[in-house]
């Protein structure tokens, strides 16, 4: 029986993963133990009441209670075990391209790279969200703590739609060469 091209039962076949990709797991797994560290650090030196979200203009509108850094670790850690199970299970990732049999396997390896590249920017994010509550126990003016916040979703953007492009233009080349 063939397989149709929406099985999700020929991914097993594919490629194996290169070193790359397990070093990008190595270190957003290393990057996870030590925003969890850091997390506890934070949180045994953070007062009782500490800011938790800014304005646009970078300024705190809200407060909580410390314990929201262990609410922001879970967020983060879960959000990172997503992005890494996404790059074994192509299921999780929903791009606006449909995915060439030609060329299904390379798409495929871009889409499980992609996934492990964002496990290690919601890794960064998580980062700057920590500095932004810890500014005054780092030593961050608050502005410039802030200020990293939208630079990390800026990344987070910019690597979604680099592997996108990057996905729809190897499945369009092909198309053009059948042509």
């Amino acid at each position: 029986m063939k397989y149709q091209f929406w099985d999700v039962s020929r991914d097993r076949k594919k490629k194996p993963i290169t070193l790359s990709d397990r070093l990008l797991e190595l270190v957003a797994a290393a990057m996870a133990v030590c925003l969890l560290v850091l997390t506890g650090v934070l949180y045994s030196k953070a007062p009782d009441t500490v800011p938790s979200h800014f304005n646009f203009a970078g300024e705190i509108d809200g407060w909580s209670g410390k314990e929201v850094y262990w609410i922001i670790a879970a967020v983060f850690v879960v959000m990172m075990i997503i992005c890494a199970s996404a790059a074994y299970n192509r299921k999780l990732v929903n791009l606006p391209i449909r995915l060439k049999e030609a060329v299904f396997y390379r798409q495929i390896g871009l889409i499980s790279r992609m996934c492990r590249i964002m496990t290690i920017v919601s890794g960064v994010i998580w980062l700057t969200v920590l500095l932004a509550m810890s500014a005054d126990i780092v030593g961050l003016p608050l502005e410039v703590a802030v200020s990293f916040i939208p630079m990390a979703v800026v990344l987070m953007l910019g690597v979604v739609l680099f592997y996108t492009l990057k996905i729809w233009w190897i499945g369009r080349e092909i198309g053009r060469a059948h042509v």
